[in-house]
């Protein structure tokens, strides 16, 4: 519920744009979509890995992917 008729953009709880994770999604020039998707993939599994201490169970959880999709992934990306 919002008091006034003014509707700010605070009232909506919107994530905070953090400059920092826009930049680390920036396409390289000349890299390649496929090329560029695999980075971005394989930085999203090791942030998951680093935030449940390696846990691969939660790391697929906090993904939103399964066990077993998380570890073909690790295993196609080198990471297993």
């Amino acid at each position: 519920m919002q008091e006034g008729d003014i509707l700010h953009s605070e009232d909506l709880l919107l994530p905070d744009n953090n400059e920092k994770e826009t930049a680390a999604h920036t396409p390289t020039p000349g890299l390649p979509l496929e090329d560029y998707l695999e980075q971005v993939e394989r930085e999203a599994i090791l942030k998951a890995l680093e935030q449940t201490g390696g846990n691969k169970t939660a790391a697929a959880r906090l993904l939103g992917i399964t066990f077993r999709a998380l570890r073909y992934r690790l295993k196609k990306l080198g990471l297993d």
